[in-house]
């Protein structure tokens, strides 16, 4: 699969250009008849009979192009070799093509429709698109094409897994790339897209994020690609941080809609506000294809994971939590344990007493107030180890006693 290095890996037989641009012909005529063949390879021995006033190949990237130019016209597919004979002719043929020509957008744009249209398994593509996309300098702009057809191959055969797809390369790609805000962004698109087809729409999130990051506001695709993100965070069951979405640099173009106020509730408020929004504003949920159960679901757990982080190192009451969540306190339970599994909070139910003893929690937006209470009770902390300091400290210099060393008496030499 594509690497982040846009370096060859080919190892390509030892030979002059003659002697290799004779090779592919051979390879391009193995299985035709003797007198098709004899045909075949005529003009290639025609012009590559070496002439006195003309510059060698190797000093004279328009002659190679010429001759370059006879292979791929007559190029039909990958050929009727092995996987590995295939293999080493795309190699052999892309080190010539980027060597010979400054632009070499139209030749590798005929590679690659030999690749994609031949008779072969998804397998043998796979290799050599990468081994494309790998020979590619990092900057070209025909690397992010390329991986465009990988990655629609892989999604055309339900085998996106094989790509091994990292954002933390992609983001390496687009920084390194000569290409448009805007194709930066499609590209971004594209893969959200495929990840959304293939079922993983928590994995496709963070190309949305990344989307509505990179456009500028005057982009014709700067509110959608907003709206996009903000549909998808609150759509995905995992996705309780919504600070991503709030920070983006474009959020204003949407604050008149009314998602951008349903945002400020999972950020800053609770039920009673849901149940006001949604009051007026369900038909919204219906056209932007989100579900009110599951939504106001999140509204619950991020509603009682606030009034957890208020109670950091306390117990609360059932009945406090009911009336924060509003359900019934034999729901409690249930609430708390779902909270606990999605990771928002840490503590211990207590049946017996009918409390939750918080441990520790997530927080929904990390306001001045959180740096406050964080710096409030590491400072207790802080007091807390110095105690424990002096009173380890007192009890060891008791134990050593006068002679310096704890269990220790001197014994006079005899």
């Amino acid at each position: 699969m594509p690497t982040a290095k846009g370096d060859s890996i080919a190892l390509y037989s030892e030979g002059t250009f003659d002697e290799h641009i004779q090779e592919l012909a051979n390879y391009l005529a193995r299985n035709k008849t003797e007198e098709d063949r004899t045909l075949f390879i005529k003009p290639f021995v025609e012009a590559l009979i070496p002439r006195e006033d003309l510059t060698p190949f190797e000093e004279d990237p328009g002659r190679r192009r010429e001759v370059l130019e006879m292979v791929l016209e007559r190029m039909n597919g990958v050929g009727e070799g092995t996987e590995k004979e295939i293999e080493g002719f795309f190699n052999l043929l892309m080190a010539y093509t980027l060597d010979s020509y400054p632009d070499p957008a139209t030749p590798i744009g005929k590679l690659l429709n030999s690749i994609l249209t031949a008779q072969r398994p998804p397998s043998i593509k796979y290799r050599l698109l990468s081994n494309v996309f790998n020979a590619l300098p990092q900057a070209s702009p025909l690397r992010p094409k390329t991986f465009l057809l990988i990655l629609n191959l892989a999604s055309k055969n339900d085998e996106l897994d094989v790509l091994h797809l990292h954002k933390a390369e992609v983001d390496k790609w687009l920084e390194e790339w000569d290409i448009t805000v805007e194709e930066r962004a499609q590209f971004c698109k594209e893969i959200a897209d495929a990840l959304f087809k293939a079922s993983q729409p928590a994995k496709a999130y963070p190309y949305l994020i990344l989307r509505a990051q990179i456009l500028p506001s005057n982009s014709p695709n700067a509110n959608s690609s907003v709206m996009d993100a903000l549909i998808s965070g609150l759509r995905l069951s995992s996705i309780y941080n919504f600070e991503p979405i709030i920070g983006l640099q474009n959020i204003n173009l949407v604050r008149e809609h009314p998602l951008f106020k349903l945002l400020k509730i999972f950020l800053r408020s609770g039920m009673k506000e849901w149940q006001e929004w949604v009051a007026t504003n369900e038909a919204e949920l219906t056209s932007c294809g989100l579900d009110r159960t599951s939504v106001e679901k999140k509204i619950r757990l991020v509603t009682l994971t606030e009034l957890v982080t208020a109670n950091i190192g306390k117990t609360i009451t059932y009945a406090e939590i009911a009336s924060t969540i509003q359900v019934t306190e034999a729901e409690v339970e249930n609430w708390v344990i779902q909270a606990i599994r999605a990771k928002l909070i840490v503590g211990k139910l207590d049946q017996t007493t009918r409390t939750f003893a918080v441990v520790r929690s997530t927080t929904r937006q990390f306001t001045p107030g959180d740096w406050e209470a964080l710096d409030d009770r590491l400072e207790k902390w802080k007091a807390t180890l110095v105690d424990i300091l002096s009173v380890v400290s007192a009890a060891r210099k008791k134990a050593t006693g006068p002679t310096g060393a704890a269990g220790i008496t001197p014994v006079a030499a005899s």
